[in-house]
């Protein structure tokens, strides 16, 4: 699977899934349907370490989350996702 933001300025951040549960109280994770890809994201502290300026420039982006097995791609940006499988 292809995800894709075109004509976007992104933020993106990759890591495993360990870290996450450092960065807030597990209490808190709300809306977190196990073995799901993609998630919108909101109040992560990952957001709101940005640049307010840049936030402002692009016009109020998204927190995206992409969860893969062991692995986490966080994206900020302005834009939707656009999705597509690649057959082999």
């Amino acid at each position: 699977m292809v995800v894709s933001f075109p004509d976007c300025p992104v933020i993106v951040r990759m890591l495993d899934e360990f870290p996450l549960s450092t960065e807030s109280d597990p209490k808190d994770w709300v809306g977190l349907i196990p073995h799901h890809f993609a998630y919108r994201v909101e109040g992560d502290p990952l957001y709101g370490a940005q640049s307010e300026a840049w936030r402002l420039v692009e016009g109020s982006p998204t927190h995206y989350r992409f969860m893969t097995g062991a692995g986490c791609l966080d994206v900020i940006t302005c834009g939707e996702p656009h999705f597509a499988l690649i057959n082999n």
